[in-house]
């Protein structure tokens, strides 16, 4: 993959990092497209946000079922199906300038997925990154992390969700991007304990920077 567009960048120096204990989807969505749209008019920042969201159900562009007397749900620009986004979850969206990096989506994913693999290992959790239908972190047969951009104007949006304490009940109402929710799982169930999901978060973020290879 490319990683000349994401290490050693001069770009990394303005990234902009949004951390929150917890926020609403709705106001996480709108701040993502409002950083959108600046960057594709010229102004504004590169941003990540790392977040948890209170339950909420999301479907992007390549959903099979009709979810439409579903209860907290919101459609959306991303790739993927249908998914789950709730506490003990670490949701990150990156909102990166792909044509000024000169890199492509799959070399952000990949990257991306680079450093989920390398949280994962720090919590000896062996797991691999899988594309098309299967996009995401698995671990074995099951999936712990689940991925979905979307590009507008060379900029994108959203990005993954990776289960630390998830409550994977909260699956059982939908076919998770196409599969049965069985297939879900995380890290508290993997190892049989429960995180501090703040530390878990700044930890995910420690990794992020360090694989951008810039100063903590």
């Amino acid at each position: 993959m490319s990683y000349q567009g994401l290490k050693k960048n001069e770009m990394n120096k303005n990234i902009e990092f949004l951390f929150f204990k917890s926020l609403p989807y709705s106001e996480g969505l709108s701040l993502q497209r409002r950083i959108n749209d600046e960057l594709v008019n010229g102004s504004g920042k590169e941003t990540v946000i790392v977040c948890e969201h209170n339950p909420v159900y999301t479907c992007g562009i390549h959903h099979e079922q009709s979810p439409d007397d579903m209860k907290d749900l919101f459609y959306v620009e991303r790739g993927g199906g249908i998914t789950y986004h709730g506490p003990g979850q670490i949701t990150a969206y990156f909102i990166f300038n792909l044509n000024k990096r000169g890199i492509n989506i799959l070399d952000l994913i990949n990257f991306v997925h680079e450093v989920e693999i390398e949280y994962l290992k720090l919590h000896k959790i062996n797991a691999e990154s899988r594309l098309k239908k299967e996009t995401g972190i698995w671990a074995g047969n099951q999936k712990i992390a689940s991925t979905g951009f979307a590009i507008k104007g060379g900029i994108t949006m959203h990005g993954i969700g990776l289960n630390v304490n998830t409550e994977l009940s909260n699956f059982s109402l939908i076919n998770p991007c196409g599969y049965e929710w069985s297939v879900m799982t995380s890290v508290s169930k993997i190892n049989k304990e429960i995180y501090e999901m703040e530390n878990e978060k700044r930890l995910f973020l420690e990794i992020l920077k360090n694989k951008l290879e810039m100063k903590l």
